[in-house]
């Protein structure tokens, strides 16, 4: 009968259902506990969420004394005692006094470090609108690109003491977690707008600064030690362990002997030395003489130039960047037209380049029909730039109405990318009124 063996099948069949039901299961459940344990291992790998950089700070200005009492100080003069390691004592603790050491801050951003060697003396300072520094040689130099901006900010951090960076157009974030000697660091980055920037290692444990770095200057400072250093502001700690580790120099330990608050250091502490008998206005003079026989030779040529426009975030960091290549034009007369080949390194396609190209021609037309009104107006801005603002009231400067409006400061020789040069500092002159 065809139904003869039907119960055996049942019984086969069911046990076959069964064992494919508990297969299943275990592949389910292998699979969800491989799903928690790879959830559980990513999280230790991404470890606990970082803290704000404003909690860390919050919390070593709570360790120094307090923000009332680190922001209570507007300037402070420190006294040192320098070592430096010896070449027999290797990597052992400094052994040789190399001399004394005097640095300077005042709010809101200026700093400066005079170190006196037994062979020389090294300066450098900062400040809102230049940065310096001298060798053992007496040599001085301007700071200039990254090196300027980073130099300004660090002077900010360090004259504001980290109470108010915000407010000197400094934006932070916390970078990650790092190991500093023998303990665990945050890694705050500090950022300005124009692309400094500096980083600062907060211990975990302990929330003080323990490190900085200025990748732009190679250079480190490690600070320890951190107690009362005296003075009206008993409060407040201060390391008196610093470590100096330049790029080409041999590393510095600084061991703090005093320290003087709120003295009213004088902003000109912080200006670079003077050469009194350089002559800035007879200088711009001369300068403006020249530059219009450069400009009379210019509109003998066309030249190509390449610009580059970057937007930058909140943090710091490039999030667009655009670049346009110009063929330029000058015309006789003055003025100059241009002529747009290439965006984002990209040419331009046939139909764009044939209405720029019209457009181009149209304009050097309409220039050259205006060629004598042209003349009539480059005369006119010669004679403001020896004797101030024209008689229509244009809005052009001329190097007088600078010269009287203007302020010159720290005039200097330096040599800038191997050239000989003049350098001054300017801002606007007290108490000048447009008439």
């Amino acid at each position: 009968m065809p139904f003869a063996i039907s119960p055996v099948k049942c019984v086969v069949a069911g046990r076959a259902l069964w064992r494919r039901r508990w297969l299943l299961c275990a592949v389910l459940l292998a699979s969800f506990s491989f799903a928690v344990g790879a959830q559980q291992s990513g999280a230790k790998l991404r470890g606990p969420k970082l803290p704000a950089p404003d909690k860390i700070v919050e919390s070593h200005l709570k360790a120094v004394g307090g923000k009332k009492v680190q922001a209570s100080i507007r300037d402070a003069t420190y006294e040192w005692s320098v070592w430096r390691r010896s070449e027999e004592s290797g990597q052992g603790r400094d052994t040789a006094t190399a001399g004394r050491a005097r640095s300077f801050e005042k709010f809101p951003g200026s700093t400066r470090a005079d170190i006196m060697l037994e062979d020389g003396e090294l300066n450098s300072a900062a400040n809102a609108r230049s940065a310096w520094a001298r060798g053992a040689d007496r040599t001085l130099r301007t700071l200039t690109d990254r090196e300027a901006g980073a130099a300004k900010l660090s002077a900010a951090l360090a004259a504001t003491r980290l109470t108010n960076y915000k407010k000197q157009d400094v934006l932070a974030r916390t970078a990650g977690i790092e190991q500093i000697g023998e303990e665990p660091a945050y890694r705050v980055e500090f950022s300005r707008r124009n692309g400094a920037r500096v980083s600062y290692w907060f211990s975990v444990a302990r929330k003080l600064l323990v490190q900085s770095r200025d990748e732009a200057r190679s250079l480190t400072l490690r600070f320890g030690d951190y107690r009362p250093a005296g003075g009206a502001t008993k409060n407040a700690l201060e390391p008196h362990h610093l470590e100096i580790i330049a790029e080409g120099a041999q590393p510095l330990t600084l061991t703090l002997e005093s320290a003087r608050y709120n003295t009213g250091l004088s902003d000109s502490l912080f200006e670079p030395p003077s050469d009194q008998t350089l002559d800035v206005p007879a200088l711009l003079r001369e300068v403006g003489r020249n530059q219009r026989q450069v400009d009379e030779r210019i509109s003998e040529y066309t030249y190509t130039r390449k610009g580059v426009e970057r937007e930058i975030s909140d943090r710091g960091e490039v999030k667009k960047e655009k670049i346009e290549v110009h063929e330029i034009y000058p015309v006789p007369g003055g003025g100059r037209v241009l002529k747009l080949i290439s965006e984002n390194d990209v040419p331009l396609s046939p139909e764009r380049m044939a209405k720029e190209e019209k457009r181009v021609a149209e304009e050097l037309e309409k220039i050259e029909r205006e060629n004598q009104k042209r003349k009539q107006k480059r005369e006119e801005v010669e004679r403001r730039n020896e004797s101030g603002a024209g008689k229509d009231g244009d809005d052009d400067v001329g190097i007088t109405t600078f010269l009287r409006t203007s302020e010159f400061l720290s005039p200097r020789r330096e040599r800038f990318r191997d050239r000989e040069a003049i350098v001054f500092d300017f801002r606007p002159r007290p108490g000048f009124k447009p008439s």
